[in-house]
């Protein structure tokens, strides 16, 4: 996977955190359990996206808030993995999450901190921050949850910010912060199977069920939905023959918004649309923890790309994929992705 471009993909993690991921074979709750190890990293689902983008070769400003000796880490540590922090500052201390997989049964134990509490003030100096990065940016991604303080609006708030400038956006998100957002008519969204049926006010048990949410979804304003379906990969939904994914500023978006070859081209939002499913090849999971933000950097890079439909669900499965086959979080192989995507299984549905 070579580079792309010379501008960037802009990632906001407003609730940036300290991923401490331990692995301890035979972890019992309630007794003193040893580490067989442990790894640290600058976390939050938007640096885990980050991370992954960085090692498939695509330049990366990652922006957010950030305080204390744990804000200093995350800057430090996405530095050293090639992307380029520029956060905004604040008084307290950012969160530090913690998850806990034992191989020895296939499960993880997570415990996350809320983060610190927020300020008006704070918000503000960011929206003028996230303004000013606009500028140099092909696609934004904003993912996770929303700090202490911060109306669950803001995803939108800066969606909106984003129009004037011909900005994508990609959003990874659930709950309240996602709904607020949907009127903004974000790019593409990727909720999970059970965002999504918070979101419909019911429960998913079947394909054809998530596929009539996730039009649903998508008439609520984005142009793209792509639902995550943990070990069964995923399904996205967006315009019928649309060609390729690229936007305004994007490779393959030749015309821009509904030019030709672009998203949002036949079909348009509305329209019943397209539907592709991916279904992952069989594998061994070690650590699912940063699965999904190994698949939105999947996204991000496809849509970078400008890829048809069918390609872009499948590197993003290919992605998650790759991740949950290691033993770190957001950590994938770019060589181990490609042999992966030869072996996802897409279907028009």
């Amino acid at each position: 996977m070579q580079p792309l471009t010379d501008r960037y993909v802009l990632t906001v993690a407003l609730n940036a955190a300290v991923d401490v991921a331990y692995t301890v074979p035979g972890f019992a709750a309630g007794k003193i359990n040893v580490a067989a190890t442990v790894e640290r990293v600058a976390g939050g689902k938007t640096n885990n996206v980050a991370r992954v983008l960085s090692r498939l070769g695509v330049p990366v400003v990652a922006t957010g808030f950030a305080g204390g000796a744990a804000g200093q880490f995350i800057a430090g540590d996405l530095r050293r993995r090639g992307v380029t922090p520029d956060y905004v500052e604040v008084a307290g201390e950012s969160r530090t999450c913690f998850a806990i997989s034992d191989p020895t049964t296939g499960t993880v134990t997570e415990l996350r901190e809320p983060g610190p509490e927020l300020t008006s003030a704070d918000v503000e100096r960011f929206q003028a921050h996230f303004d000013r990065l606009l500028a140099g940016a092909d696609l934004v991604v904003m993912s996770g949850s929303v700090p202490p303080g911060v109306e669950p609006g803001i995803y939108g708030e800066l969606i909106e910010r984003a129009r004037p400038a011909q900005v994508r956006v990609l959003l990874d998100s659930g709950g309240a912060p996602l709904r607020a957002a949907l009127n903004s008519r974000p790019f593409l969204v990727k909720p999970n199977q059970a965002e999504l049926a918070e979101w419909a006010g019911s429960p998913l048990t079947t394909l054809a069920e998530v596929l009539a949410a996730a039009r649903r979804m998508r008439e609520a304003g984005p142009e793209w939905v792509m639902v995550s379906l943990g070990a069964d990969g995923a399904l996205l939904v967006g315009p019928d023959d649309s060609g390729g994914t690229g936007g305004p500023g994007g490779p393959g978006g030749g015309g821009g918004v509904g030019g030709a070859g672009g998203v949002g081209g036949a079909g348009g939002v509305g329209g019943l649309g397209g539907a592709w499913r991916a279904v992952p090849p069989k594998v061994r999971a070690v650590n699912p923890v940063g699965s999904g933000d190994s698949a939105v950097a999947g996204l991000a890079y496809g849509l970078m790309r400008g890829l048809p439909p069918e390609e872009l669900v499948r590197l993003a499965v290919a992605c998650g994929t790759a991740n949950a086959m290691t033993s770190g979080v957001a950590d994938v192989d770019p060589a181990e992705v490609q042999r992966l995507a030869r072996g996802v299984r897409v279907e028009r549905v």
